[in-house]
């Protein structure tokens, strides 16, 4: 079965052909009829099954058959994320028809939202929190919608977005088609849809189940060797773009960092990055630029990105579904992938359903053991090592010295040494003193030949000034002398004998001047004669 054999819309099958779709998936194939009919669907079907195109083909085409007025149709979608990406393919496919679509998510001006909800655009995409901000601000006119879709209904309940939703749909025209799509089926997805659906059609596609193009495998490693097995098997196995989920936020920054200072080129996403953050980050490792990006579960559910060949849980996911949607990344489009997850001793018990649910298709390898190894664990399917997929930032090499490959700091060193030490130029010596000195080594001291001689670089406007100033010379240089010391007494230890003569001198002169002092002044007398002395000058 193809695209043609449904009774689309001319400019809309112009769209489906300048994306290359030809034939539809399995859950496209079952509920675009239904959808043109006007019958409300319950969807169930597992990430990467084309759930999107599932509603956006046959509402885009019911929206061309009638006039234009208002906002025709409501998509609510859980995350920033997989609204622009519902929003960018209705943007594709509808190329041609002239509609016009507007996403209203967090992270982005207030402002122009306000303004393409009234100007009425044909399609909005939101997500239930901005869409609420909206609505306390504006007087939305919801009066002409007739298309109601909830994308991924189970993650939005998980997200705690069930009140929103509820608050949100009550301010909708009683008749309209409701279109509900999941990727599981809990008690509270079957309990909305009665609520807000009239008789739905129920389409179940592989639920719950792992596609069968993804190589499971776990690790059993120590806690505190995630990161060196990490980095081993990205060392180690062949790839082309890898996602690492990890538990939490805070989780997902530490890991980025960690292996930004391994030199491993990655990116990181989580729900507290600003949206300009987020679109970069995601473009980024959509593009190939970043072949490497850590993520919380925000990026497990629906968001569409071809060729990622590796899933690794650095963190243990919480359920079971929560498992398939993350490996759900890999192995899309008949394409094969890996899904890897590492388990420490606590993760045991998260651990056990997932590999009662995935039975032999999950492949158990001792981490540890295979870290001292030195191998990738895997049998005759064992990939090949693929470190250039890392995009490491490489040191520069040191440079060697090309005879002895020794550090260039070290030749030089060497050379140094073998450099042959000149014997002294005593063509201007004029005299030569020997002295001892405490230690009784010889000192040598060459007195040097007043130089006659002027080179040749001098200058005449140098010549002319040297004149001036040895005239002046004289003056200036009996001032120094008598304010500063000669060089030839800073450079006396102070230890010798010539450096401490000049202060006994000094010290003598003070004691005799004190001597004299105390000659010519009365001193008081002692005893009891001193004190018969002392009282006289009163009386």
């Amino acid at each position: 079965m193809t695209f043609k054999d449904f009774d689309l819309n001319e400019s809309l099958q112009m769209g489906l052909q300048d994306i290359g779709f030809t034939e539809p998936t399995p859950i496209q194939e079952k509920s675009i009829p239904l959808i043109l009919s006007g019958q409300d669907v319950l969807g169930a079907a597992q990430t990467g099954t084309g759930k999107t195109g599932a509603f956006v083909i046959p509402i885009l085409n019911q929206i061309l058959s009638e006039p234009k007025e208002g906002t025709k149709a409501l998509i609510l979608s859980p995350t920033r994320e997989l609204a622009q990406q519902i929003d960018e393919q209705i943007f594709a496919l509808g190329y041609h028809t002239g509609l016009s679509s507007s996403t209203i998510i967090g992270g982005e001006d207030f402002s122009k939202q306000a303004e393409a909800i009234r100007a009425g655009v044909d399609l909005i995409v939101a997500t239930p929190g901005r869409l609420i901000d909206q609505m306390k601000v504006l007087d939305v006119d919801f009066s002409h919608i007739k298309y109601l879709i909830l994308d991924e209904a189970d993650r939005m309940l998980d997200m705690g977005f069930l009140p929103d939703v509820n608050h949100i749909i009550d301010k909708l025209p009683k008749e309209r088609q409701t279109l509900l799509f999941s990727a599981t089926m809990p008690k509270e997805i079957q309990n909305l849809a009665q609520k807000i659906q009239k008789n739905p059609e129920l389409i179940k596609i592989a639920m719950s189940k792992p596609s069968n193009s993804v190589a499971q495998r776990a690790y059993q490693v120590d806690g505190r060797e995630k990161l060196k097995l990490t980095q081993f098997l990205l060392d180690e196995l062949e790839w082309t773009s890898c996602i690492i989920f990890t538990a939490t936020k805070r989780g997902t920054d530490q890991l980025e960092r960690l292996l930004s200072k391994k030199g491993i080129n990655v990116a990181s996403i989580h729900g507290d990055r600003s949206q300009d953050e987020r679109t970069k980050a995601l473009n980024s490792f959509k593009n190939g630029k970043v072949p490497i990006i850590v993520a919380t579960d925000v990026l497990a559910r629906g968001i569409d990105i071809a060729d990622v060949s590796l899933i690794i849980n650095y963190d243990v996911p919480q359920a079971v579904d929560d498992y398939i949607h993350r490996i759900g990344r890999t192995g899309r489009y008949d394409k094969s992938g890996m899904a890897i997850t590492l388990v420490s001793k606590k993760d045991s018990k998260l651990f056990r359903p997932i590999k009662d649910k995935a039975g032999k298709d999950l492949e158990i390898i001792d981490g540890d053991a295979l870290l001292k190894s030195g191998s990738s664990g895997s049998g005759d399917n064992q990939p090949k090592k693929s470190s250039e997929k890392l995009k490491r930032k490489q040191k520069p090499e040191e440079k060697t010295d090309s005879k002895t490959d020794a550090p260039k700091e070290e030749s030089k060193a060497k050379k140094a040494d073998s450099q042959e030490v000149k014997a002294p130029d005593f063509s201007n010596v004029k005299s030569l003193d020997v002295s001892k000195n405490e230690e009784g080594n010889y000192v040598f001291t060459l007195k040097n030949k007043p130089s006659t001689e002027t080179t040749s670089q001098e200058k005449p406007a140098k010549a002319k000034t040297a004149k001036k100033e040895s005239k002046s010379a004289p003056k200036k240089q009996a001032a120094k002398q008598a304010k500063a010391p000669s060089k030839k007494q800073e450079k006396q230890p102070r230890g010798s004998k010539e450096s401490r003569a000049p202060k006994k001198k000094i010290e003598i002169k003070k004691i005799d001047k004190a001597a004299e002092r105390n000659k010519k002044a009365h001193k008081p007398a002692k005893g009891i004669w001193g004190l018969i002395k002392s009282f006289l000058p009163k009386f």
